[in-house]
């Protein structure tokens, strides 16, 4: 949906000033863009503008005439549009009770200096026309994330972004304070930095991003799978994404191709966290419980979340030499009891606390309490010690 706010961000326009006061005029949607260039008794009183249009116009034919401005003003707020910007060229006179009847009706009324109305129609009805394309991709991708079907999976993602690569990974963006700036502003930059990170990394295969209900999704497909849980390149994308300015960010894992509906659904809620507390970028496994929540309802997105957790603290033990992954094991089979876990694994307790320490480091944990962290390993390690779950 193209709102009022939307239109405003399109270059055409230079400075904006409202004359009208209520905070959410500008999200009234926008369907249609229309010129007015007459007065209401040349158009059967405006019955060519219809209801979710936004009007440009510079009053040019009651230029010096309070009287005829007022009448063609308000009766095109009578008809019930989304929006009247007015170009300044000549000094539009706008009176208070036009101000007043557009306030009374919620539709707002702006000033503008920038491109003539012709450019912002132009560039506003290519808007729309983009829109109505990015809706179709976002209907594709409610299909994707109503279920699971590996090759409808591939098939979807490739109608979506053109991936074909061997992982693919996600990034929600979502630009801070929507009522004042666009996302299709956002999508134009956030296009620009992901054409420029599959120029400098030759494992990226395929780059798009695309407007999805109020967020936008940013797809990276690998020509092959990571070296490791983490890598540089995700960093690098993440540093990327930021430097656009004012954004939010929720990163999802890199994953097989055929559970790219998985990445998807983590960008999701990491953005909700990065949005709820304001952080920058939130990554999927900084969620630690909240991603075991996340995915409670959502079986596989439950186990891949604990492999992932499993996986950061196998990778480091086989650089590293640790034994962190089997300690932490113990810790969730006894329980949290760290006596217990020791004894199992032929330690003195104090080893097990000093590893459990070193541990939360690996997992980006490192002030939490040993309860909460005994507990995040007890969903970590869920299907390794329920007797119920197969091995």
């Amino acid at each position: 949906m193209i709102t009022v706010a939307d239109i405003l961000a399109l270059p055409a326009f230079a400075q904006v000033r409202p004359l009208t006061r209520r905070a959410r005029s500008k999200v009234r949607e926008v369907r249609n863009v229309g010129i007015l260039d007459c007065p209401p008794d040349k158009d059967d009183g405006y019955l060519s503008y219809v209801p979710g249009e936004f009007i440009v116009s510079n009053l040019g034919f009651a230029r010096d005439d309070p009287e005829l401005s007022e009448r063609s003003l308000l009766v095109l707020i009578a008809r019930g549009v989304s929006a009247i910007a007015l170009k300044q060229v000549y000094s539009p006179i706008v009176s208070e009770r036009v101000v007043d009847a557009a306030e009374e009706a919620g539709i707002p009324l702006y000033l503008y200096d920038g491109a003539y109305h012709e450019v912002v129609a132009y560039q506003a009805l290519d808007l729309i026309r983009r829109d109505a394309e990015q809706s179709d991709k976002g209907r594709i991708l409610d299909g994707l994330l109503s279920g699971h079907d590996a090759q409808a999976t591939r098939a979807a993602l490739f109608e979506l972004a053109g991936v074909t690569g061997s992982t693919v990974q996600c990034v929600a963006v979502a630009p801070q304070g929507t009522d004042d700036c666009s996302l299709y502003a956002t999508l134009d930059a956030l296009t620009a930095v992901l054409d420029g990170f599959e120029h400098d990394w030759d494992v990226a295969e395929a780059v798009y991003a695309f407007r999805h209900h109020g967020a936008l999704l940013a797809f990276v497909s690998y020509a092959q799978p990571p070296a490791g849980v983490r890598t540089r390149s995700e960093s690098d994308l993440v540093t990327r994404l930021l430097a656009i300015g004012s954004v939010l960010l929720g990163v999802g894992e890199e994953t097989p191709l055929s559970d790219g509906d998985m990445s998807v659904r983590e960008a999701l809620a990491a953005l909700k966290t990065a949005r709820i507390e304001g952080r920058g970028a939130v990554r999927w496994a900084d969620l630690h419980h909240d991603a075991f929540r996340a995915a409670a309802c959502e079986g596989r997105l439950f186990w891949r979340t604990a492999a992932l957790h499993r996986a950061l603290l196998e990778e480091h033990d086989d650089i590293n030499g640790t034994e962190f992954a089997a300690t932490c094991e113990a810790v969730a089979r006894s329980y949290g009891d760290l006596r217990l876990a020791a004894e199992s694994l032929c330690q003195h307790p104090n080893t097990v606390r000093y590893r459990l320490r070193k541990a939360k480091n690996v997992l980006g944990m490192p002030d939490s309490p040993d309860r909460e962290f005994a507990f995040l390993l007890g969903l970590v390690y869920l299907d390794h010690t329920n007797p119920l779950l197969p091995r």
